[in-house]
């Protein structure tokens, strides 16, 4: 009887367990999702991080021929970082044809071709994310269909915190020991094939400039977390009022 309890006790945990990390991935993508229809919030990031200032700095030092960007508005900055959202996100295919208008009324190539390279890798990588996704919600529901047909109990106070508090505690610590920016770079010579350009100067590539990476990113992905806990903690509360016993 007691061998009985601790398997059907080692079986909650670990649907319990599988439910969370699925979860977690899924309301990370939910999250990049509001992101992207907010434009990342860069109009924010963008006052928040003084990224006019760095425009204004580095452009005119520009070494692609792109220093007239320095002069341009703050609605170009916001028009041309939004397509360039929009573009990898919908396969980059327009990444090579994105412009900007100077003072003078001409309209001039944003990207230089290692940009696009790089950007087009991006849009690849979003891509190969998003079908990720699309298993994991599968699993997800999985899972949940087989907590409700197995009609498992609620997982202990313990293990509920356990789930929350492990992968949490492991994120503060990596980002606290090693730093974002360190982080970032490494992430980039693993994910980013090794003959491509991923590192690009202020002075030489206008995407930099107005990402005033890797500044930014940090923003976004604090935003991201943010809004993906939000996610995470609403759809957790209706699971554990759904679907465990208890």
């Amino acid at each position: 009887m007691m061998s009985v309890f601790v398997k059907k006790r080692s079986l909650t945990t670990m649907l319990w367990l599988c439910t969370c990390l699925f979860l977690l991935v899924l309301s990370l993508g939910l999250s990049w999702q509001v992101n992207k229809s907010a434009n990342f919030f860069y109009e924010f990031w963008y006052s928040k991080l003084d990224i006019e200032q760095t425009i204004k700095t580095y452009v005119p030092q520009n070494t692609e021929g792109k220093r007239d960007f320095a002069s341009t508005n703050t609605q170009q900055h916001f028009k041309s970082f939004n397509e360039i959202v929009y573009e990898i996100n919908n396969n980059g295919e327009g990444l090579a044809k994105l412009s900007y208008q100077n003072n003078d009324k001409e309209q001039k190539l944003l990207l230089t071709t290692a940009e696009v390279v790089h950007l087009q890798d991006v849009s690849d990588l979003v891509n190969t994310l998003r079908s990720t996704s699309i298993v994991n919600a599968l699993l997800l529901l999985i899972v949940i269909l087989s907590v409700y047909r197995f009609k498992q109990p609620k997982p202990h106070k313990k293990e509920q915190w356990m789930a929350i508090v492990i992968p949490s505690a492991t994120l503060l610590i990596t980002f606290s020991v090693f730093g974002f920016t360190d982080i970032f770079y490494y992430l980039h010579t693993l994910v980013f094939p090794e003959n491509h350009q991923w590192f690009f100067y202020y002075q030489e590539s206008l995407m930099s400039s107005l990402m005033k990476a890797p500044d930014l990113f940090a923003g976004i992905g604090l935003s991201l977390v943010v809004i993906a806990l939000i996610i995470y903690v609403i759809i957790y509360r209706l699971l554990m009022t759904k679907i465990f016993n208890g």
